[in-house]
């Protein structure tokens, strides 16, 4: 049975914010650990006759800054309840990114409900034109310690 007496550290409106450069590196090593080597992130001349003209870096790489973002807002608040990642709903990586974009990921905490332990982020990352190349909902569930 759930206890819905411990009050939850997230609360609507907090927010935080990482950002990063994308090197090179960043997708080549990403590359190596996925084993994803297509041609979109390591065939600079392919590329070029593409609408692109250029490389563009794996959708996954710039998702997981946002994944360092969900983690951030739960270590500004020090929170004391422990949680885990429920997933996340809605992801849509609606532009390219290219080797040396900068990239601002904000996570900013849209819904809390008490009664099943759970917050819900909304996750917009964005480039250095302030043009958003990714979104999700991503849903926090936290794990009271049994004698809560």
């Amino acid at each position: 049975m759930m206890n819905t007496n411990v009050e939850l550290p997230l609360k609507v409106g907090d927010t935080c914010k990482f950002v990063k450069t994308i090197s090179e590196a960043d997708v080549y090593m990403f590359g190596g650990i996925t084993g994803d080597y297509s041609q979109m992130h390591f065939n600079e001349e392919f590329m070029k006759t593409t609408k692109y003209g250029t490389r563009i870096v794996h959708g996954v790489l710039t998702f997981a800054l946002g994944c360092t973002a969900s983690t951030m807002i739960q270590q500004q608040v020090k929170s004391p309840i422990p949680s885990a990642s429920y997933g996340y709903d809605h992801l849509r990586f609606v532009k390219p990114v290219f080797f040396g974009d900068t990239l601002t990921s904000t996570y900013t905490i849209a819904r809390v409900e008490p009664e099943t332990m759970k917050t819900y982020g909304e996750l917009v990352i964005t480039n250095q034109r302030d043009e958003v190349v990714v979104v999700a909902t991503h849903i926090l569930k936290f794990l009271p310690p049994e004698n809560a």
